[in-house]
């Protein structure tokens, strides 16, 4: 399954809003859309990681896990922003995977 890609601020802005887990890696944001039917994920990365080449490998990583795991979420109708961290670039994939996996469990438990 392909996970549809947030590219609006609106969206953004929105989600800024709902719940959300902070883990060593990334800080994941999440709202509820009743009005989608897939689970649609939006990546950001600030200036204060690194240059262009820094933010562009932290967000490959993150898709390239979100890609694994959101493909296992049940509660499709929901958006995610994962805010991207330096240490996303240290740990290892299964690390990230777990720790995304983590982050889904906890906010989906509230």
């Amino acid at each position: 399954m392909k996970i549809e890609t947030l590219k609006s601020s609106k969206d953004f802005k929105r989600i800024k809003n709902g719940k959300f887990y902070k883990s060593q890696s990334f800080l994941l944001q999440a709202m509820e859309n009743v009005d989608s039917k897939i689970v649609r994920v939006g990546y950001t990365v600030t200036k204060q990681n690194g240059n262009a080449v820094i933010r562009n490998r932290i967000k490959r990583r993150l898709r390239s896990v979100a890609q694994v795991v959101f493909n296992n979420v049940k509660n499709k109708k929901w958006d995610y922003v994962m805010i991207g961290k330096k240490n996303t670039l240290i740990i290892s994939f299964d690390k990230l995977k777990s720790e995304l996996e983590l982050a889904i469990n906890k906010i989906h438990k509230n």
